[in-house]
């Protein structure tokens, strides 16, 4: 029996993990998916590593990445008056942050507030630019010394906890990038018993993607010596602003990546398996980068063949990302299907 998709997902989300703290999850991740793998193997990365075991001995590795890590910011001062200044961690979109709901993981897990400077206040033209990360303020209530007693410089700040469901089956929130791709590696394990298994399946929820430095999956990668990977990512859907060559329709399926850096016949044989299977999916060109840990991933030792499945989400990198569960429950089953006997080749 498997998890119910949209309560996988919430419940990851709600799992801080901001860039660079993923280890700080440990704990509620294992209860969350541990009873879905034989085996947890912590990494000192940061990135949490779970095994499935086909039973045979001598079997080939499959490696399934998706970055555990979300943006978020972090403590760089308090202020006399109670405010806390901070600094990005990973791509924010200042554009939306005045007026968001955040939590400080400091002594105790704090709600604030950014502070936004009414419209009849501001100067000619402030409507027009985004406000820099550093003119930013959090406003939690509390005095500068109160603060100080609770609130260390460094410490994470991410966007208030809360999923919601939409019509149908999306699904909004923080963090679905990546949450919604960890879910989609999490359920596809959890389709799977030994004895369907043809390989070993490694589930890499990796640290650090979004520093840019995909440290995280590098490093497990090194140590597993996988004979293939498969990287899932989120990717823009089609919406207001993104036009049909530029995304995945959401609702469509996972998203294929063809690109040079991905392996030619990798690739062709997920879309077979999806072909066979009648997994809805789509493609889409990267030419020359897949802005994925798949660069880095296939690099590893004396290389990886990797391809890239991704699950389109709208209003990438804010508080209130949306996907679709059909798209993630329908990447859950390809890799389930690339895992099982008469799935991926070598």
């Amino acid at each position: 029996m498997y998890p119910d998709t949209k309560e996988l997902v919430a419940a990851l989300a709600s799992i801080m993990s901001v860039s660079g703290q993923e280890e700080q999850g440990r704990e509620k991740l294992c209860a969350l998916a541990g009873s879905y793998f034989d085996a947890y193997l912590p990494d000192p990365s940061g990135t949490h590593v779970f095994v499935k075991r086909c039973g045979r001995e001598g079997a080939p590795k499959l490696l399934l990445d998706a970055h555990f890590d979300e943006i978020g910011m972090l403590v760089s001062d308090i202020t006399e008056e109670g405010f806390l200044r901070v600094v990005s961690v990973g791509g924010l979109d200042r554009r939306i942050l005045p007026a968001a709901e955040v939590l400080i993981y400091g002594k105790e897990t704090l709600y604030g507030v950014i502070a936004a400077v009414p419209p009849h206040l501001q100067k000619a033209g402030d409507h027009k630019t985004a406000p820099e990360i550093g003119d930013l303020l959090i406003d939690t209530g509390y005095d500068g010394e109160t603060l100080r007693r609770l609130v260390d410089i460094g410490t994470p700040v991410g966007f208030y906890e809360k999923t919601a469901s939409l019509l149908g089956s999306r699904i909004c929130g923080r963090s679905m990038d990546n949450k919604a791709c960890c879910a989609a590696a999490i359920l596809g394990a959890a389709m799977l018993s030994s004895e369907q298994m043809a390989w070993d399946l490694y589930v890499t929820l990796s640290a650090r993607e979004e520093t840019g430095l995909a440290s995280g999956c590098s490093a497990a990668a090194y140590r597993i010596r996988p004979d293939a990977a498969i990287v899932t990512d989120v990717t823009f859907a089609v919406s207001p602003g993104v036009r049909e060559d530029e995304g995945g329709k959401m609702g469509g399926g996972p998203v294929v990546s063809l690109s040079a850096v991905t392996d030619r016949g990798l690739t062709r044989q997920l879309l077979r398996l999806a072909q066979e299977r009648e997994i809805p999916c789509q493609t889409c060109v990267d030419a020359c980068d897949t802005g994925t840990n798949a660069t880095m991933l296939s690099l590893v030792g004396e290389g990886i063949p990797t391809a890239v499945v991704s699950v389109p989400i709208t209003s990438m990198h804010t508080y209130n990302e949306i996907a679709d569960t059909s798209d993630i429950e329908y990447a859950a089953r390809l890799f389930a299907a690339a895992a099982e006997k008469g799935g991926l080749r070598l």
